[in-house]
């Protein structure tokens, strides 16, 4: 290895490793991405119904867009930290930078509450969603944006971002949606 052995183990080389592993985690393989190439049978009705929602009704892509269906923008929420979360979580408190989000980070006050737009992909078997793990289902963060009510008080709602509003979905278009 070119790192002198007492260099190998810090916060750096940690974050670096970390990175690298992550750069080879590739969703590539998703029914939708398959769609989009050109095989068509590999969606449902149900889940071309709910594209057509992401892309329309749903508003979904304003912000999961691109290749990852991620983007490079931070949006406020309102969800809850997971500090108010059920379970414990290490060393969570509730006045930590973290809880302010981007702004913790920048120490810009415009930037607080702000959490990254994350992909869509790979999702359905994780046990929790949401900054603060307050979801624990894909249809719990879809009837969450839904209603475009915050969860978390210490959120101003002046910074709330302006595309988190109620969407006036139906149950059906919800249903679609999560498929």
């Amino acid at each position: 290895s070119d790192f002198p052995e007492a260099n190998r183990y810090t916060l750096e080389t940690a974050g670096l490793a970390i990175a690298d592993y992550e750069r080879i985690q590739l969703s590539q393989q998703a029914p939708f991405q398959q769609w989009l190439r050109g095989a068509y049978s590999d969606l449902s009705d149900q889940e071309k119904r709910g594209a057509i929602h992401f892309f329309g009704k749903g508003e979904c892509a304003t912000c999961h867009n691109g290749p990852s269906l991620a983007n490079m923008e931070f949006h406020a929420l309102g969800m809850a930290d997971l500090f108010q979360n059920n379970e414990e979580v290490f060393l969570t408190t509730d006045n930590g930078p973290e809880i302010l989000g981007r702004g913790g980070f920048t120490g810009r006050v415009e930037d607080n509450y702000k959490f990254k737009v994350p992909t869509l992909y790979n999702l359905k078997d994780s046990p929790f969603y949401g900054h603060g793990s307050s979801f624990t289902s894909i249809k719990e963060v879809l009837d969450y944006k839904n209603e475009g009510l915050k969860e978390n008080d210490l959120v101003p709602d002046h910074v709330l971002s302006p595309y988190f509003v109620p969407l006036n979905l139906t149950e059906q278009e919800i249903q679609d949606l999560e498929a």
